[in-house]
Order: C-alpha cells, then sequence, then structure tokens
C-alpha cells in the first residue's frame, strides 16, 4: 500500500512486516531458547529427567561401545557387531565407569557441545598402570570410527579425567560424543543422534537452522531476513511514536476511545511471564517504571 501517505504508510509498512514475519521470527526464537543460560539450562533438565532429551538410561546413557585403541571398526562409523560391543562394554566397566561427580559436558572447554549430551555426566578414568595413549592415538582412533577432521578434543584435566571428543557437524544426524580412558584407551561412551530423546532430535535441528548451518547460504539468508525485518520493525515502530507522541514531550501518543479491549493481549502476556520468568520481571520493571515516570496523564481521545 505505497499509495498511502505520512503515518498510515508507516503503519501499513509495519503491519504487513510483522505478519510476514510472525513465523520465521517465532520458529528463530524458539530454536533459540533452548541454549539460553537460564530458561534453557532448566528447560534441558526437565528434558533429561523426561528422558526426552539426553540418551535415557545410565551416563544420561546409551549403550556402551567401548573399543581399544587401535582395534578396527567400519569405516562409515557404523556400530560394532554385537559380541564386539559386549565385549567393550564389559571392558569399560572393568576400566570404571564412574562419573566425575557434578561434571557434564556442559562444563568442559570446548567450543561447541550437541544440545541432548550437554547435560550428560562425563565419565572418569582409573589408572591401571599401563601407558597412557598420547593425543595422536586418540586421533588415529577417531579416523577409524569415520572421524577425519571437525570435532574438537578436550583433554584430561585430572588423573580420573578423559578425552573428550565432541563432533558438531551441519547435519544433525552425525553429531557424535565420544569418551576415551586416558589410561587404557577405552571408549567409555559413544553418544550419537540416535541415541537421542524426541526433544534432543528436535533441537538438535532447530540448532542447525538457527544457526544458518544446515541449508548453506539460503539458510543464512533466511537468517538474515528475520534479523533484518525485525530491525525495520523497530524502525517503523519508532517513526509511528514520533509521529502521534504529545507536542514538545517524549511521553506515550493519546489513547483512542474506541480502541479494541486489551483483556487478551494481557493474559497472553501475564502467560508469557509465567512461561519466562525473567521477561515477566522484565515486563513488570518496565510497567513500573513507566508508571513512575509518566504516571497516567495519557487520556483516551476520540479517534
Amino acid at each position: 500500500r505505497f499509495s498511502l501517505r505520512g503515518r498510515p504508510l508507516w503503519k501499513s509498512m509495519h503491519a504487513a512486516l510483522g505478519i510476514w514475519l510472525a513465523v520465521g521470527v517465532l520458529a528463530f526464537v524458539l530454536t533459540g531458547l533452548p541454549w539460553t543460560g537460564s530458561w534453557g539450562k532448566q528447560f534441558k533438565s526437565l528434558s533429561a529427567s523426561a528422558r526426552l532429551g539426553a540418551p535415557p538410561g545410565e551416563w544420561g546413557g546409551l549403550p556402551l561401545h567401548s573399543l581399544r585403541l587401535g582395534g578396527q571398526t567400519p569405516a562409515n562409523g557404523s556400530r560394532p557387531a554385537d559380541a564386539q560391543t559386549r565385549h567393550g562394554s564389559h571392558e569399560a566397566h572393568e576400566s570404571g565407569m564412574d562419573a566425575m561427580p557434578g561434571i557434564t559436558m556442559d562444563d568442559l572447554p570446548l567450543p561447541q557441545v550437541p544440545w541432548a549430551a550437554g547435560a550428560a555426566p562425563v565419565p572418569q578414568s582409573h589408572d591401571a598402570g599401563a601407558a597412557a595413549p598420547t593425543l595422536g592415538r586418540v586421533v588415529a582412533q577417531m579416523r577409524t570410527l569415520g572421524l577425519t577432521d571437525g570435532y574438537d578434543v578436550a583433554l584430561p584435566a585430572s588423573v580420573s579425567g578423559v578425552y573428550t571428543v565432541s563432533y558438531f557437524p551441519t547435519d544433525p544426524k552425525l553429531e557424535r560424543t565420544l569418551y576415551v580412558d586416558q589410561y587404557r584407551g577405552a571408549i567409555l561412551k559413544d553418544i550419537r543422534y540416535g541415541d537421542y530423546g524426541a526433544i534432543g532430535k528436535a533441537v538438535s535441528y532447530g540448532t542447525s537452522l538457527h544457526m544458518g548451518r544446515y541449508l548453506g547460504l539460503l539458510n543464512q539468508l533466511v537468517c538474515a531476513a528475520l534479523s533484518l525485518g525485525l530491525a525495520a520493525l523497530a524502525v517503523t515502530g519508532c517513526v509511528m511514536w514520533w509521529k502521534r507522541r504529545p507536542a514538545g514531550t517524549l511521553g506515550a501518543p493519546a489513547r483512542e476511545r474506541t480502541g479494541a479491549p486489551m483483556r487478551g493481549w494481557k493474559l497472553g502476556l501475564v502467560l508469557l511471564g509465567l512461561v519466562f520468568p525473567l521477561m515477566g520481571v522484565t515486563l513488570v520493571a518496565v510497567w513500573f517504571a513507566d508508571r513512575m515516570i509518566f504516571g497516567r496523564s495519557s487520556q483516551p481521545v476520540a479517534s
């Protein structure tokens, strides 16, 4: 509606942008929330408790796919044969499968780890008197498991620490997290996408889309368009306020007497504040500051 002029034009642009961006921005926000420091941490804990996030069972748990360094595994990284897996699991238990007290994947010095594996307890190594494998041997073992590059390794930080390998590719189905005993060289745990719960799988795909990784350049262009659209909404909103503000002041525009009731919006904000407590506290603080600074000077006027 570019035939309009003045405030009606800005109002039309603001409304059109809001409608077109609504679904994309909502998806953008929802896929980013699981990574937030407060709400996301609680959501991850709840998902793990319901066995929908981290792999269910012991050790954040999944079957133990334990192999000695130098053991052979299919080049495509597929699961070992049942007999070999059972042997490896028995070996891992013999080497000690206690978890490091209070240490999870999120606590390790890694630039990025799969979301579903972040809350999994990190197992610990037990000194067996054997020659400790070097980082080079760990890298060679990863190659036999199908990981050639693009992964990060956290070195053991204590006598009971483990080598932690985190693979965070653009395709969530290829995500892997492995723990290697620093003395025996046994793989204590191998977490893959198939071991995640339903929420963990959904968050993995959402994260890849949110970061503009999954669909490559197209994904990045969509994310950029959403970000620029949000900036445009802020600009058009400020312009409309400037055109309607009381003359000579910075207060809110006068309310329209025939304006639609706001009960539904207020109820929605209350519900959002309950689901997202930090947002709720912020809304209350802004409302209180608005009342204290501007009071109730804005009176309804005829439209």
